[in-house]
């Protein structure tokens, strides 16, 4: 899903970090500027799947690649 940041920064949503803020709710966080959106404005079943590939693609960066 593609999303504009208040900073400017355009890519897919899933691509932020999951983080979870200082209330304990879960966000993603803006690689560039740190804004989080809790994604209140999707269905309760949108935000989970959006939140489970956002958690997928971010092991996937952590990951080493081996040759």
């Amino acid at each position: 899903m593609r999303e504009s940041c208040y900073c400017g920064r355009a890519g897919e949503i899933e691509d932020r970090e999951p983080v979870t803020d200082g209330d304990g709710r879960r966000a993603l966080k803006c690689p560039d500027c740190g804004h989080l959106d809790h994604l209140s404005w999707l269905s309760a079943d949108a935000r989970v799947r959006v939140f489970e590939e956002a958690k997928r693609r971010e092991a996937d960066r952590r990951m080493p690649l081996t040759a």
